[in-house]
């Protein structure tokens, strides 16, 4: 990372930490990890300044050639992040339930159905939509607009994983994976038929499933509309809360010629 040539003001990464020290800093990492920095007296309050964005690389009057070997270094160690340039526009919330009005505070979106312009969706059930899902699978696909979800099935909440078109997995490929993986595909398929039907199971999804999903979801969401790698990229998520467990299930698209109905 060249942070000679950045004209942005440099970035603590989230949840890092600068302490003065009687030599110059000590940094703690976002992972807890503690770097000590002798820094000389003379350049302490330039180094200070770039720490705390008050000043970019290029307006520090300073600058020098060992600073930059100083920030390269506090950067591969991810105590710094340069502030990306990743995708603008809004987020889209469709459904409804609990895990809407999660999502509605964690990302400061709205429900609706309006979806121009959206640079992500995000829809959400209480129980799985198969059918409607695996419509609104292909409409995103035809449109290029990538698409996270979240619902509960059993006891548990799902999440994702995040669909961008021809790029990671889709709905479709999910679905094919979940049948292809259960010992039950029939029974399976027969109960999402039921659900699609407007049957429900007994009692509602434990809400406390819910806001876990939705934070996994919106660290998914904001990392892919600021341009970083996804955490949960090409991974769904399995959220039991009656026994405290989050798992995750890689999901890899399917090949074409596999794309079948069941197994």
């Amino acid at each position: 990372m060249d942070w000679s040539l950045a004209d942005r003001p440099l970035r603590l990464a989230s949840g890092a930490a600068v302490i003065p020290t009687a030599d110059g800093f000590l940094l703690v990492t976002p992972t807890e990890d503690f770097l000590t920095v002798d820094v000389e007296p003379e350049r302490r309050q330039l180094v200070r300044a770039l720490l705390a964005a008050d000043v970019t690389p290029h307006t520090a009057v300073a600058w020098d050639a060992d600073t930059a070997r100083l920030l390269d270094a506090l950067a591969g160690e991810g105590f710094l992040a340069e502030e990306p340039e990743g995708a603008t526009g809004p987020v889209v919330l469709l459904g409804d339930g609990v895990l809407v009005e999660h999502l509605g505070h964690l990302l400061d979106a709205k429900r609706t159905t309006d979806i121009g312009g959206a640079a992500i969706v995000v829809a959400c059930a209480d129980w799985l939509p198969d059918s409607r899902w695996q419509r609104l699978d292909a409409d995103f696909i035809a449109a290029g607009i990538p698409w996270h979800r979240g619902y509960a099935e059993g006891g548990r909440w799902y999440a994702g994983p995040l669909s961008v078109p021809h790029v990671g997995p889709s709905y479709a490929d999910l679905r094919l994976r979940r049948l292809a993986a259960s010992p039950f595909p029939d029974q399976l398929l027969a109960y999402w038929a039921w659900l699609d039907s407007g049957g429900r199971p007994a009692g509602t999804p434990d809400p406390s499933g819910a806001a876990v999903i939705a934070g996994l979801i919106a660290a998914d969401v904001r990392a892919y509309l600021a341009g970083r790698p996804v955490p949960g990229e090409r991974t769904q998520y399995g959220v039991d809360p009656a026994n405290g467990t989050v798992r995750r299930h890689p999901v890899l698209p399917v090949p074409a010629d596999l794309m079948v109905q069941a197994p």
